[in-house]
């Protein structure tokens, strides 16, 4: 059922944005922000849950945590740089857009050198052999 509010409020921001934006276009960037950001925020609980999921299943499965939380911070990172940069794209802010992708690309990339760094030395190790 949370997906059906999810959509009200999507659909209900749409619709008031398409009104405000005739009345005063100044302000109906901000109705976007809003009901996006109120959308984000009822998802925390499933993030939650989805988090707790995969500890367990790490758990199980004997993987080391680190690698996890590496991977959810990037995705993290990609589902808010996302966001933002569909908000610029909304408002014919491409460039802005692009710069906003970037970074998303540069953080996650940044985020990932020591994983990355871990598997370099595991295949020089390998090819040593």
């Amino acid at each position: 059922m949370e997906i059906i509010k999810v959509a009200f409020i999507g659909i209900l921001t749409a619709l008031l944005y398409a009104l405000l934006r005739q009345i005063k276009p100044e302000i109906a960037p901000l109705l976007i922000i809003g009901g996006a950001s109120v959308i984000l925020v009822m998802l925390t609980d499933s993030l939650l849950g989805v988090s707790s999921q995969v500890d367990e299943m790490m758990s199980l499965a004997g993987i080391e945590k680190e690698n996890v939380s590496i991977l959810m911070k990037a995705l993290g990172i990609c589902v808010v740089t996302q966001f933002a940069a569909d908000i610029c794209y909304d408002n014919s802010c491409s460039s802005v857009a692009a710069a906003v992708e970037l970074a998303g690309r540069v953080g996650a990339l940044a985020l990932a050198m020591p994983m990355l760094k871990t598997v370099a030395q595991l295949a020089i190790g390998l090819i040593n052999s």
